[in-house]
């Protein structure tokens, strides 16, 4: 087994993406981590990103027309993204449905391990502005 390198860079990343509640792009962490390390590259940035999402340090996240955003809570839950204005935000009150999951299994044949869901819809100050 390969004993994986914990560098300083990976170190201030990781911290980054848990510590922020945003749901950060990689641009948006390279923008974070600048004041610790400020000669960090962005490829340095979107490898580390990469290789933690492989590993399951972190999870990516997928929205459509956006870039990849990037999720340090590993708990189950949900996210919801405005399509007009793209805030983006956990939720944490809607219940994971293992129910999917047996479904996913008894339709696939796969083991299911989890699955991720991301609602899309209109916040309510693009919902409001959109009104008026």
């Amino acid at each position: 087994m390969i004993k994986e390198r914990n560098t300083k860079q990976k170190t201030v990343i990781l911290s980054a993406v848990r510590s922020a509640k945003i749901h950060p792009t990689a641009e948006q962490v390279h923008a974070m981590v600048l004041a610790d390390m400020p000669n960090i590259s962005l490829g340095t940035v979107y490898r580390n990103l990469n290789h933690m999402a492989e590993l399951g340090q972190i999870r990516r996240i997928s929205v459509t027309n956006s870039p990849d955003r990037f999720d340090g809570d590993l708990s189950p839950h949900h996210h919801i993204c405005c399509s007009e204005c793209g805030e983006f935000n956990d939720r944490f009150d809607l219940p994971y449905d293992k129910s999917l999951d047996t479904l996913a299994e008894k339709k696939t044949g796969y083991k299911i391990t989890r699955h991720e869901t991301v609602f899309y819809g209109l916040c309510k100050n693009c919902k409001k502005s959109i009104k008026n």
